[in-house]
């Protein structure tokens, strides 16, 4: 009978040709006493991924799966097919050309998420890499704390880097769906979604240790939304459409302290792009939303300014604050 994995790794692979044995050596690398699966989607990549994937799978055991589209899927829907095929109690999603560097990485998060139930997810920090897989220079804007809160989130600071979590996959999966059923706009960065939700949910542990390599490449054809996104009238609905829709998920599943956080998102984002030209957000759209308020609208107006006061001195005492 086949073994059920306890935890599920699935990586979503686009043009990752260079970069996918790293990958996936620094899974196979993991010092571990339960058993895993991988799940690689490479999602029809013209770069020659498959024929990596092809010439790799030998020296990979069984519960390594290898899935090349004959078609290209979309990045959604390659990595929903891939939640939709994992199994295990927990979940890590990756994208292919991050790694990890620390063998010990899965077993120790593992380990904390088994012991502590109260814990929604367990992060690590990671440094940054460019196209030769060697510290770049910048700093990720990750938690400095074991225990990742609120306040951090306003601040725009995040638990960890995707590829570097471990959570409950049913739990995850189920507030995700919830969230993105309710929302208000079309697209906005899932890790940012994903640390609100992991904090409503619990605990959000944050392990200090640099344990995996997160890659980032700022060029004409690269892949990763950090290096596409554009911030124009388009980006700033779907900013305050997200601040909206946290509202809204917070006052049916969080504490007061998840509701004021996520108040104070959506009035600093509303109020940013009311006050930018890009955007056909207007001021008269930001009164009437803030009049609705029954407390605390002096609070929630001067939030944005909070929030640029803080980055401010963060960013002149050198902590990143961005990527």
């Amino acid at each position: 009978m086949e073994e059920q994995p306890l935890v599920s790794i699935v990586i979503s692979v686009y043009n990752h040709s260079r970069y996918i044995e790293e990958c996936l050596r620094g899974i196979l690398m993991q010092k571990v006493d339960f058993p895993y699966e991988v799940l690689v989607g490479d999602d029809c990549s013209p770069d020659g991924t498959a024929d990596v994937l092809r010439r790799l799978r030998p020296e990979f055991p069984d519960s390594f799966q290898f899935i090349l589209r004959e078609k290209n899927m979309g990045a959604v829907k390659n990595g929903e097919d891939l939640y939709a095929r994992a199994r295990g109690k927990y979940l890590v999603d990756m994208e292919g050309d991050d790694f990890w560097t620390y063998e010990n990485k899965l077993q120790t998060q593992v380990d904390y998420l088994e012991q502590h139930p109260e814990c929604s997810v367990a992060y690590t920090h990671c440094f940054v890499v460019g196209e030769d897989s060697k510290p770049n220079g910048e700093k990720y804007p990750q938690c400095p704390l074991e225990t990742y809160t609120f306040k951090e989130y306003f601040y725009s600071r995040l638990p960890g880097q995707s590829g570097t979590l471990v959570c409950r996959r049913e739990q995850y999966l189920s507030m995700r769906d919830e969230f993105m059923n309710m929302r208000h706009y079309g697209y906005y960065p899932g890790d940012r979604r994903n640390a609100f939700l992991y904090l409503v949910a619990g605990e959000v542990h944050v392990f200090q240790g640099e344990w995996t390599a997160y890659r980032h490449v700022v060029k004409k054809g690269a892949t990763n939304y950090t290096s596409a996104v554009k911030f124009n009238d388009e980006y700033a609905k779907n900013e305050v459409g997200y601040g909206k829709t946290l509202v809204e998920y917070a006052l049916l599943h969080g504490s007061p302290e998840a509701v004021k956080t996520a108040k104070k998102t959506y009035y600093r984002v509303f109020l940013k792009w009311a006050l930018d030209k890009r955007s056909s957000v207007s001021m008269d759209d930001f009164w009437a939303e803030l009049k609705k308020e029954p407390s605390g609208k002096v609070g929630l107006f001067f939030s944005h300014a909070q929030w640029c006061i803080v980055l401010g001195l963060r960013k002149l005492s050198g902590k990143a604050v961005d990527l």
